[in-house]
């Protein structure tokens, strides 16, 4: 999990947890597949835009 966890940039938790929810959800495919989806959903968190819009006066 550390090894893991240096070379996509996520926390150890937070990669065990999306191990634990995807291999929920999907089963043996959950689990292969929760590294790269836990990057993903990182990467699309970290860039969306964080517009924070004042009121008109």
């Amino acid at each position: 999990t550390l090894l893991f966890s240096e070379v996509v940039n996520l926390h150890p938790v937070a990669i065990m947890t999306a191990i634990l929810v995807f291999g929920g959800l999907w089963g043996l495919l959950g689990v292969f597949f929760a590294i790269p989806l836990a990057t993903l959903v990182h990467a699309v968190l970290v860039a969306w835009p964080r517009t924070t819009q004042q009121p008109v006066a």
